[in-house]
Protein backbone atom coordinates (compact mmCIF):
# COMPACT_ATOMS: atom_id res chain seq x y z
CA UNK A 1 0.00 0.00 0.00
CA UNK A 2 1.35 3.22 -0.92
CA UNK A 3 1.20 6.92 0.35
CA UNK A 4 0.52 10.31 -1.02
CA UNK A 5 2.26 13.25 0.42
CA UNK A 6 0.78 17.13 -0.48
CA UNK A 7 2.50 20.22 0.55
CA UNK A 8 2.26 23.70 -0.70
CA UNK A 9 5.08 26.62 -1.00
CA UNK A 10 4.56 30.13 -1.80
CA UNK A 11 7.67 31.86 -3.01
CA UNK A 12 10.74 30.72 -0.89
CA UNK A 13 8.27 29.43 2.05
CA UNK A 14 6.40 26.45 3.01
CA UNK A 15 2.94 26.67 4.31
CA UNK A 16 1.74 24.92 6.75
CA UNK A 17 -1.29 23.01 6.68
CA UNK A 18 -2.36 24.02 3.30
CA UNK A 19 -6.18 23.04 2.87
CA UNK A 20 -6.22 20.03 0.35
CA UNK A 21 -9.67 18.34 -0.63
CA UNK A 22 -8.46 14.92 -1.32
CA UNK A 23 -11.24 12.40 -3.54
CA UNK A 24 -10.68 8.75 -4.29
CA UNK A 25 -13.20 7.59 -6.95
CA UNK A 26 -15.31 10.71 -5.75
CA UNK A 27 -15.54 10.20 -2.51
CA UNK A 28 -13.53 12.32 0.00
CA UNK A 29 -11.00 11.15 1.96
CA UNK A 30 -8.90 12.51 5.09
CA UNK A 31 -5.43 12.50 5.67
CA UNK A 32 -3.85 9.92 7.55
CA UNK A 33 -1.48 12.61 9.63
CA UNK A 34 -0.68 15.63 9.05
CA UNK A 35 2.73 17.10 9.84
CA UNK A 36 3.93 20.45 9.34
CA UNK A 37 3.44 21.54 6.14
CA UNK A 38 2.97 17.70 4.89
CA UNK A 39 -0.67 16.22 4.46
CA UNK A 40 -0.26 12.33 4.34
CA UNK A 41 -2.36 10.00 2.59
CA UNK A 42 -2.67 6.40 1.74
CA UNK A 43 -2.41 5.23 -1.71
CA UNK A 44 -5.34 2.62 -2.59
CA UNK A 45 -4.27 -0.90 -3.31
CA UNK A 46 -6.81 -1.05 -6.50
CA UNK A 47 -7.55 0.83 -9.86
CA UNK A 48 -8.74 4.07 -8.75
CA UNK A 49 -8.91 7.93 -9.91
CA UNK A 50 -7.84 10.78 -7.39
CA UNK A 51 -8.68 14.17 -7.19
CA UNK A 52 -6.48 16.80 -5.49
CA UNK A 53 -7.63 20.27 -4.83
CA UNK A 54 -5.33 22.94 -3.16
CA UNK A 55 -6.71 25.99 -2.27
CA UNK A 56 -3.71 27.45 -0.32
CA UNK A 57 -5.57 30.28 1.49
CA UNK A 58 -8.97 28.66 2.11
CA UNK A 59 -10.61 31.46 0.67
CA UNK A 60 -12.54 31.31 -3.11
CA UNK A 61 -11.35 35.11 -3.71
CA UNK A 62 -7.76 34.66 -3.01
CA UNK A 63 -5.34 36.26 -5.61
CA UNK A 64 -3.74 32.71 -5.46
CA UNK A 65 -6.44 31.03 -6.60
CA UNK A 66 -7.25 27.07 -5.98
CA UNK A 67 -5.13 24.47 -7.96
CA UNK A 68 -6.96 21.34 -9.32
CA UNK A 69 -4.94 17.88 -10.52
CA UNK A 70 -5.79 14.39 -11.02
CA UNK A 71 -4.12 10.86 -10.56
CA UNK A 72 -5.06 7.83 -11.98
CA UNK A 73 -3.76 4.31 -10.35
CA UNK A 74 -4.13 1.71 -12.54
CA UNK A 75 -4.24 -2.34 -11.46
CA UNK A 76 -0.44 -2.88 -11.11
CA UNK A 77 -0.27 0.09 -9.15
CA UNK A 78 1.28 2.43 -11.65
CA UNK A 79 0.60 6.12 -11.04
CA UNK A 80 -0.02 8.81 -14.05
CA UNK A 81 -1.11 12.51 -14.00
CA UNK A 82 -4.01 13.03 -16.05
CA UNK A 83 -3.68 16.56 -14.91
CA UNK A 84 -1.05 18.66 -13.90
CA UNK A 85 -1.06 21.97 -13.69
CA UNK A 86 2.22 23.68 -14.49
CA UNK A 87 2.98 24.96 -10.76
CA UNK A 88 2.21 21.18 -9.25
CA UNK A 89 5.84 19.27 -9.14
CA UNK A 90 5.14 15.52 -9.03
CA UNK A 91 7.26 12.77 -8.04
CA UNK A 92 6.72 9.14 -7.71
CA UNK A 93 8.79 6.84 -6.47
CA UNK A 94 9.01 3.08 -5.68
CA UNK A 95 9.25 1.71 -2.43
CA UNK A 96 8.87 -1.54 -0.67
CA UNK A 97 4.73 -0.81 0.16
CA UNK A 98 4.40 0.53 -3.30
CA UNK A 99 4.39 3.97 -5.11
CA UNK A 100 5.02 6.81 -3.17
CA UNK A 101 3.75 10.09 -4.48
CA UNK A 102 5.30 13.47 -3.32
CA UNK A 103 3.68 16.40 -4.94
CA UNK A 104 4.34 20.05 -4.24
CA UNK A 105 1.88 22.81 -5.06
CA UNK A 106 3.63 26.25 -5.98
CA UNK A 107 1.06 29.09 -5.51
CA UNK A 108 1.15 31.64 -7.63
CA UNK A 109 -0.86 35.20 -7.98
CA UNK A 110 -0.06 35.00 -11.56
CA UNK A 111 -2.52 33.44 -14.50
CA UNK A 112 -2.04 32.77 -18.47
CA UNK A 113 -4.20 35.06 -19.74
CA UNK A 114 -2.34 35.36 -23.25
CA UNK A 115 -5.74 33.65 -25.04
CA UNK A 116 -7.94 35.88 -23.72
CA UNK A 117 -6.00 38.89 -24.55
CA UNK A 118 -5.65 37.77 -28.11
CA UNK A 119 -9.46 36.88 -28.24
CA UNK A 120 -10.10 40.82 -26.94
CA UNK A 121 -8.31 42.21 -29.79
CA UNK A 122 -11.54 41.05 -32.13
CA UNK A 123 -13.10 43.82 -32.89
CA UNK A 124 -16.77 43.00 -32.63
CA UNK A 125 -18.21 40.74 -29.89
CA UNK A 126 -18.88 40.49 -26.13
CA UNK A 127 -18.37 43.57 -24.43
CA UNK A 128 -17.02 41.59 -21.57
CA UNK A 129 -16.03 38.23 -20.17
CA UNK A 130 -19.79 36.73 -19.76
CA UNK A 131 -21.34 39.87 -20.66
CA UNK A 132 -23.87 39.86 -23.94
CA UNK A 133 -23.11 42.00 -27.03
CA UNK A 134 -23.03 44.27 -28.48
CA UNK A 135 -19.10 45.26 -28.38
CA UNK A 136 -18.00 46.83 -31.62
CA UNK A 137 -14.61 48.29 -32.40
CA UNK A 138 -14.54 47.87 -36.27
CA UNK A 139 -14.55 51.35 -36.89
CA UNK A 140 -10.62 51.43 -35.30
CA UNK A 141 -8.35 50.81 -38.18
CA UNK A 142 -5.79 48.22 -38.00
CA UNK A 143 -2.51 47.35 -40.27
CA UNK A 144 -2.66 43.78 -39.32
CA UNK A 145 -5.44 40.96 -39.27
CA UNK A 146 -6.90 40.85 -35.68
CA UNK A 147 -6.77 38.81 -33.70
CA UNK A 148 -3.64 37.55 -34.40
CA UNK A 149 -3.94 33.71 -35.08
CA UNK A 150 -1.46 33.26 -31.91
CA UNK A 151 0.69 35.94 -29.33
CA UNK A 152 3.64 33.42 -29.57
CA UNK A 153 5.64 32.60 -31.58
CA UNK A 154 5.83 35.99 -32.92
CA UNK A 155 6.01 36.27 -36.77
CA UNK A 156 9.29 37.05 -38.96
CA UNK A 157 9.70 40.84 -39.65
CA UNK A 158 11.15 40.80 -43.59
CA UNK A 159 13.81 43.06 -44.47
CA UNK A 160 12.75 45.66 -42.05
CA UNK A 161 14.75 48.65 -40.71
CA UNK A 162 16.88 48.31 -37.48
CA UNK A 163 19.52 50.73 -36.10
CA UNK A 164 22.83 50.51 -36.98
CA UNK A 165 26.03 49.89 -34.56
CA UNK A 166 27.12 52.57 -33.90
CA UNK A 167 23.74 54.23 -34.22
CA UNK A 168 25.48 57.70 -35.17
CA UNK A 169 28.20 58.36 -37.35
CA UNK A 170 29.64 61.26 -39.12
CA UNK A 171 26.79 63.32 -38.18
CA UNK A 172 24.32 60.99 -39.62
CA UNK A 173 21.95 58.42 -37.91
CA UNK A 174 22.47 55.19 -39.14
CA UNK A 175 20.06 51.98 -40.10
CA UNK A 176 20.27 48.76 -42.06
CA UNK A 177 17.85 46.32 -43.47
CA UNK A 178 17.62 43.12 -41.54
CA UNK A 179 14.98 40.03 -41.03
CA UNK A 180 14.41 39.23 -37.30
CA UNK A 181 12.45 36.53 -35.99
CA UNK A 182 12.39 37.21 -32.42
CA UNK A 183 13.20 33.29 -30.85
CA UNK A 184 11.43 32.57 -27.43
CA UNK A 185 8.17 32.68 -25.73
CA UNK A 186 5.37 35.61 -25.25
CA UNK A 187 3.00 35.29 -23.03
CA UNK A 188 -0.02 37.77 -21.10
CA UNK A 189 0.16 37.23 -17.55
CA UNK A 190 -2.64 38.31 -14.95
CA UNK A 191 -2.22 40.10 -11.96
CA UNK A 192 -4.88 39.52 -9.71
CA UNK A 193 -5.33 41.65 -6.45
CA UNK A 194 -3.59 44.53 -8.28
CA UNK A 195 -5.27 47.49 -9.51
CA UNK A 196 -2.71 48.70 -11.67
CA UNK A 197 -0.98 47.07 -13.63
CA UNK A 198 -3.43 44.15 -13.98
CA UNK A 199 -1.85 42.81 -17.08
CA UNK A 200 1.77 42.66 -18.12
CA UNK A 201 3.02 41.33 -21.21
CA UNK A 202 6.45 38.94 -20.99
CA UNK A 203 8.27 37.84 -23.85
CA UNK A 204 11.51 35.41 -22.70
CA UNK A 205 14.01 35.08 -25.28
CA UNK A 206 14.67 31.49 -26.02
CA UNK A 207 18.53 32.48 -24.92
CA UNK A 208 18.01 33.39 -21.61
CA UNK A 209 17.93 30.07 -19.29
CA UNK A 210 15.07 28.57 -17.68
CA UNK A 211 15.50 25.36 -17.00
CA UNK A 212 17.03 23.52 -13.33
CA UNK A 213 19.59 25.09 -12.54
CA UNK A 214 19.31 28.57 -14.54
CA UNK A 215 20.73 31.53 -12.84
CA UNK A 216 18.79 34.59 -12.23
CA UNK A 217 17.17 36.26 -15.10
CA UNK A 218 18.00 39.71 -16.05
CA UNK A 219 14.64 42.37 -16.78
CA UNK A 220 14.11 45.32 -18.96
CA UNK A 221 10.17 46.85 -17.48
CA UNK A 222 9.40 48.96 -20.27
CA UNK A 223 6.98 51.77 -19.23
CA UNK A 224 4.66 52.89 -22.53
CA UNK A 225 3.03 55.99 -22.96
CA UNK A 226 0.65 57.32 -20.38
CA UNK A 227 -3.13 57.18 -21.19
CA UNK A 228 -5.29 59.42 -19.71
CA UNK A 229 -4.04 62.12 -22.35
CA UNK A 230 -5.46 60.40 -24.82
CA UNK A 231 -9.23 59.83 -23.19
CA UNK A 232 -10.30 63.10 -24.29
CA UNK A 233 -9.80 62.05 -28.32
CA UNK A 234 -12.13 58.68 -27.81
CA UNK A 235 -9.39 56.81 -26.80
CA UNK A 236 -9.73 53.91 -23.84
CA UNK A 237 -12.88 54.91 -22.30
CA UNK A 238 -15.02 54.37 -25.64
CA UNK A 239 -18.45 53.52 -24.60
CA UNK A 240 -18.18 51.10 -27.22
CA UNK A 241 -15.29 49.31 -26.69
CA UNK A 242 -15.46 45.81 -24.28
CA UNK A 243 -16.80 47.41 -20.90
CA UNK A 244 -17.44 45.79 -17.15
CA UNK A 245 -21.58 46.17 -17.64
CA UNK A 246 -21.26 46.68 -13.56
CA UNK A 247 -18.79 49.15 -13.55
CA UNK A 248 -18.53 50.70 -16.83
CA UNK A 249 -14.66 50.21 -16.89
CA UNK A 250 -12.72 49.21 -20.16
CA UNK A 251 -9.93 47.85 -18.41
CA UNK A 252 -7.92 45.66 -18.74
CA UNK A 253 -10.44 44.04 -21.43
CA UNK A 254 -11.43 46.67 -23.83
CA UNK A 255 -9.72 46.89 -27.73
CA UNK A 256 -7.94 50.26 -26.83
CA UNK A 257 -6.33 48.95 -23.86
CA UNK A 258 -5.31 45.49 -25.66
CA UNK A 259 -4.19 47.22 -29.26
CA UNK A 260 -2.36 50.35 -28.20
CA UNK A 261 -1.46 49.06 -24.65
CA UNK A 262 0.27 45.73 -25.74
CA UNK A 263 -0.34 44.43 -29.28
CA UNK A 264 1.18 48.32 -30.79
CA UNK A 265 4.21 47.95 -28.86
CA UNK A 266 5.24 44.20 -29.05
CA UNK A 267 4.98 43.85 -33.36
CA UNK A 268 6.24 45.71 -35.99
CA UNK A 269 3.08 46.50 -38.51
CA UNK A 270 5.14 47.22 -41.41
CA UNK A 271 8.62 48.69 -41.55
CA UNK A 272 9.47 50.87 -38.16
CA UNK A 273 11.22 53.93 -40.10
CA UNK A 274 9.45 53.91 -43.42
CA UNK A 275 6.37 52.75 -43.10
CA UNK A 276 4.70 53.13 -39.42
CA UNK A 277 7.10 54.27 -36.24
CA UNK A 278 3.57 53.82 -34.27
CA UNK A 279 4.27 49.65 -33.32
CA UNK A 280 7.23 49.15 -31.93
CA UNK A 281 7.90 45.67 -32.21
CA UNK A 282 10.08 45.41 -28.83
CA UNK A 283 10.72 41.54 -29.01
CA UNK A 284 12.49 42.49 -32.12
CA UNK A 285 14.76 45.12 -30.91
CA UNK A 286 15.65 42.95 -28.27
CA UNK A 287 16.48 39.97 -30.12
CA UNK A 288 18.67 42.56 -33.01
CA UNK A 289 20.42 43.66 -29.99
CA UNK A 290 21.87 40.27 -29.29
CA UNK A 291 21.25 40.76 -25.21
CA UNK A 292 19.52 38.31 -24.02
CA UNK A 293 17.18 40.29 -21.68
CA UNK A 294 13.30 39.30 -20.45
CA UNK A 295 11.33 41.89 -21.29
CA UNK A 296 8.30 42.82 -19.19
CA UNK A 297 5.71 45.56 -20.48
CA UNK A 298 2.97 46.65 -17.90
CA UNK A 299 -0.24 47.52 -18.93
CA UNK A 300 -1.23 51.19 -18.16
CA UNK A 301 -4.46 52.27 -17.20
CA UNK A 302 -6.19 55.90 -17.18
CA UNK A 303 -6.03 57.58 -14.08
CA UNK A 304 -6.23 60.78 -12.53
CA UNK A 305 -3.02 61.10 -11.98
CA UNK A 306 0.28 59.36 -13.56
CA UNK A 307 1.38 57.39 -10.58
CA UNK A 308 -2.37 56.03 -10.17
CA UNK A 309 -1.36 54.61 -14.21
CA UNK A 310 0.89 51.67 -12.13
CA UNK A 311 0.32 52.26 -9.02
CA UNK A 312 1.46 49.00 -8.13
CA UNK A 313 4.55 49.13 -10.02
CA UNK A 314 5.84 52.17 -8.59
CA UNK A 315 6.57 50.52 -5.17
CA UNK A 316 10.18 48.60 -5.60
CA UNK A 317 8.52 46.06 -3.02
CA UNK A 318 5.51 44.83 -4.84
CA UNK A 319 7.96 45.15 -8.25
CA UNK A 320 10.40 42.77 -6.93
CA UNK A 321 7.65 40.42 -5.56
CA UNK A 322 5.96 40.16 -9.34
CA UNK A 323 9.68 40.16 -11.29
CA UNK A 324 10.17 36.82 -9.11
CA UNK A 325 7.12 35.64 -8.94
CA UNK A 326 7.22 36.09 -13.12
CA UNK A 327 10.68 34.37 -12.80
CA UNK A 328 9.52 31.56 -11.08
CA UNK A 329 6.23 31.17 -13.46
CA UNK A 330 8.27 31.31 -16.38
CA UNK A 331 11.03 28.85 -14.69
CA UNK A 332 8.14 26.12 -14.08
CA UNK A 333 7.17 26.20 -17.03
CA UNK A 334 10.50 24.66 -18.66
CA UNK A 335 10.61 22.37 -15.42
CA UNK A 336 12.53 24.34 -13.21
CA UNK A 337 10.81 24.85 -9.36
CA UNK A 338 13.30 27.30 -8.01
CA UNK A 339 12.47 30.56 -6.74
CA UNK A 340 14.45 32.83 -6.05
CA UNK A 341 16.11 36.83 -7.16
CA UNK A 342 16.33 37.98 -10.15
CA UNK A 343 19.17 38.84 -12.33
CA UNK A 344 20.36 42.68 -13.64
CA UNK A 345 17.50 45.27 -13.67
CA UNK A 346 17.05 47.77 -16.55
CA UNK A 347 14.05 49.78 -16.53
CA UNK A 348 13.09 52.63 -19.52
CA UNK A 349 9.97 54.64 -20.72
CA UNK A 350 8.30 55.93 -23.90
CA UNK A 351 7.56 59.44 -24.07
CA UNK A 352 5.11 60.26 -21.32
CA UNK A 353 5.82 56.86 -19.59
CA UNK A 354 8.93 59.30 -18.36
CA UNK A 355 6.37 59.97 -15.67
CA UNK A 356 5.56 56.42 -14.54
CA UNK A 357 8.86 56.14 -14.65
CA UNK A 358 9.68 58.95 -12.69
CA UNK A 359 6.68 58.00 -9.92
CA UNK A 360 9.28 54.79 -9.28
CA UNK A 361 12.53 56.89 -9.11
CA UNK A 362 11.28 59.46 -6.68
CA UNK A 363 8.88 57.20 -4.49
CA UNK A 364 10.06 57.50 -1.11
CA UNK A 365 9.45 54.38 -0.06
CA UNK A 366 12.08 52.89 -2.36
CA UNK A 367 14.99 55.09 -1.65
CA UNK A 368 16.32 52.03 0.89
CA UNK A 369 14.97 48.95 -1.02
CA UNK A 370 17.15 46.58 -2.22
CA UNK A 371 15.33 46.30 -5.81
CA UNK A 372 16.07 50.35 -6.09
CA UNK A 373 20.01 50.45 -4.44
CA UNK A 374 21.37 46.80 -5.82
CA UNK A 375 19.10 44.76 -8.63
CA UNK A 376 18.58 48.09 -10.77
CA UNK A 377 21.81 49.06 -13.05
CA UNK A 378 20.44 51.12 -16.04
CA UNK A 379 17.42 53.55 -16.65
CA UNK A 380 16.95 54.79 -20.59
CA UNK A 381 14.63 57.56 -21.43
CA UNK A 382 13.51 57.85 -25.04
CA UNK A 383 12.35 61.27 -26.38
CA UNK A 384 10.87 62.65 -22.84
CA UNK A 385 8.64 66.27 -23.40
CA UNK A 386 9.54 66.53 -27.21
CA UNK A 387 9.99 70.32 -27.49
CA UNK A 388 10.75 70.82 -23.88
CA UNK A 389 14.55 70.61 -23.36
CA UNK A 390 14.06 72.04 -20.06
CA UNK A 391 11.22 69.91 -18.90
CA UNK A 392 13.28 67.17 -20.72
CA UNK A 393 16.43 67.60 -18.43
CA UNK A 394 13.58 67.69 -15.17
CA UNK A 395 12.79 64.00 -16.39
CA UNK A 396 16.88 63.05 -16.48
CA UNK A 397 17.22 64.41 -13.24
CA UNK A 398 15.17 61.80 -11.43
CA UNK A 399 17.70 59.13 -13.07
CA UNK A 400 20.81 60.70 -12.42
CA UNK A 401 19.69 61.36 -8.86
CA UNK A 402 19.28 57.61 -8.96
CA UNK A 403 22.66 56.78 -10.39
CA UNK A 404 24.48 59.07 -7.76
CA UNK A 405 23.08 56.74 -5.09
CA UNK A 406 25.21 54.47 -6.01
CA UNK A 407 28.71 53.26 -6.08
CA UNK A 408 30.52 55.52 -8.81
CA UNK A 409 30.89 54.31 -12.28
CA UNK A 410 28.53 51.28 -11.81
CA UNK A 411 25.15 52.91 -12.92
CA UNK A 412 23.63 53.60 -16.20
CA UNK A 413 21.15 56.13 -17.67
CA UNK A 414 20.40 56.96 -21.24
CA UNK A 415 18.91 59.49 -23.26
CA UNK A 416 17.46 59.79 -26.29
CA UNK A 417 16.31 63.00 -27.39
CA UNK A 418 15.07 65.13 -30.42
CA UNK A 419 15.02 68.31 -28.68
CA UNK A 420 17.06 71.04 -29.66
CA UNK A 421 20.99 70.29 -29.43
CA UNK A 422 21.72 73.98 -28.65
CA UNK A 423 19.14 73.67 -25.60
CA UNK A 424 20.80 70.29 -24.19
CA UNK A 425 23.46 71.98 -22.23
CA UNK A 426 22.23 70.77 -18.64
CA UNK A 427 21.37 67.52 -19.87
CA UNK A 428 24.89 66.31 -21.11
CA UNK A 429 25.82 68.65 -17.94
CA UNK A 430 23.94 66.12 -15.87
CA UNK A 431 25.13 63.31 -18.22
CA UNK A 432 28.77 64.49 -17.65
CA UNK A 433 29.24 64.38 -21.27
CA UNK A 434 30.03 67.20 -24.07
CA UNK A 435 27.21 67.85 -26.59
CA UNK A 436 28.68 68.07 -30.43
CA UNK A 437 26.86 69.30 -33.74
CA UNK A 438 23.60 67.04 -34.15
CA UNK A 439 22.82 64.35 -34.65
CA UNK A 440 25.57 63.19 -32.03
CA UNK A 441 26.22 60.38 -29.35
CA UNK A 442 28.24 61.65 -26.25
CA UNK A 443 29.12 59.12 -23.56
CA UNK A 444 31.59 58.99 -20.50
CA UNK A 445 34.61 57.46 -21.06
CA UNK A 446 33.38 54.11 -19.31
CA UNK A 447 29.81 54.07 -21.67
CA UNK A 448 27.46 54.30 -18.92
CA UNK A 449 26.40 57.90 -19.40
CA UNK A 450 24.95 58.75 -22.70
CA UNK A 451 23.14 61.16 -24.44
CA UNK A 452 21.89 60.65 -27.90
CA UNK A 453 20.54 63.52 -29.76
CA UNK A 454 18.26 62.78 -32.92
CA UNK A 455 16.41 65.92 -33.99
CA UNK A 456 14.18 66.16 -36.65
CA UNK A 457 16.23 66.77 -39.47
CA UNK A 458 18.24 63.92 -39.09
CA UNK A 459 15.24 61.86 -39.49
CA UNK A 460 14.00 63.90 -42.36
CA UNK A 461 17.03 63.58 -44.26
CA UNK A 462 17.56 59.57 -43.65
CA UNK A 463 13.54 58.87 -44.59
CA UNK A 464 14.51 60.90 -47.79
CA UNK A 465 17.29 58.99 -48.53
CA UNK A 466 15.58 55.49 -47.99
CA UNK A 467 12.12 56.37 -50.06
CA UNK A 468 9.69 55.99 -46.88
CA UNK A 469 6.16 56.70 -46.73
CA UNK A 470 6.64 58.45 -43.04
CA UNK A 471 8.27 62.32 -44.34
CA UNK A 472 9.13 63.29 -40.13
CA UNK A 473 8.11 66.73 -40.93
CA UNK A 474 6.43 66.86 -37.51
CA UNK A 475 7.56 66.18 -33.67
CA UNK A 476 5.29 63.84 -33.27
CA UNK A 477 6.27 61.31 -35.84
CA UNK A 478 9.67 61.94 -34.40
CA UNK A 479 8.64 61.18 -31.13
CA UNK A 480 7.39 57.88 -32.16
CA UNK A 481 10.65 56.49 -34.57
CA UNK A 482 12.95 57.45 -31.47
CA UNK A 483 11.41 54.25 -29.16
CA UNK A 484 10.85 51.79 -32.15
CA UNK A 485 14.34 51.48 -33.35
CA UNK A 486 16.85 52.67 -30.09
CA UNK A 487 15.93 50.34 -27.29
CA UNK A 488 17.91 48.28 -29.43
CA UNK A 489 21.22 50.68 -29.06
CA UNK A 490 20.31 51.18 -25.50
CA UNK A 491 20.54 47.24 -25.18
CA UNK A 492 23.59 47.05 -27.12
CA UNK A 493 25.26 49.38 -25.04
CA UNK A 494 24.12 47.48 -22.00
CA UNK A 495 25.71 45.15 -19.25
CA UNK A 496 22.99 42.60 -20.52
Amino acid sequence: MGGMTLSARLGRDSMPQCPFVVRVNGSPVEPTEVILEESLYTLPDASARIDILANPFAAPDSVHGSTEARLEIDASGGVRATLLPENCRLTVLPSDHGPAVIMVVHASPLRDATEQARTSLERTGADYPGAPPPGDMSFRPSPVALPPSVYSPLPEATGASFVASPAVAARAIRVESRTVTPLGELVVLRLPGIEAPQLVAVHWPADVPRGPGAPPAPFLVLFGPTTADRVPDGFFANALDRHDPGTGDTYPWGWDYQFFGLLRPLRFMGDPLLDDPFPKGLPYQVQASGRNVVLVLPLPRVADRPCGEVSSFTEAAVLEEYLEEIQAFMFRRAGNFAFGSVGRLAMGSSGSGHALLSCFLTRAANQTHPLFLDTLQEVYLFDPHPGDAGATDGALAHATAWAARGPEGERTVRLYTQNDPAELGPSAARLEVTAGAAPFHAETPDGRMSLTSLPPAAWQGLAQRLEGRVPYTDSGQVHEVIPALMVTDALRRSGF
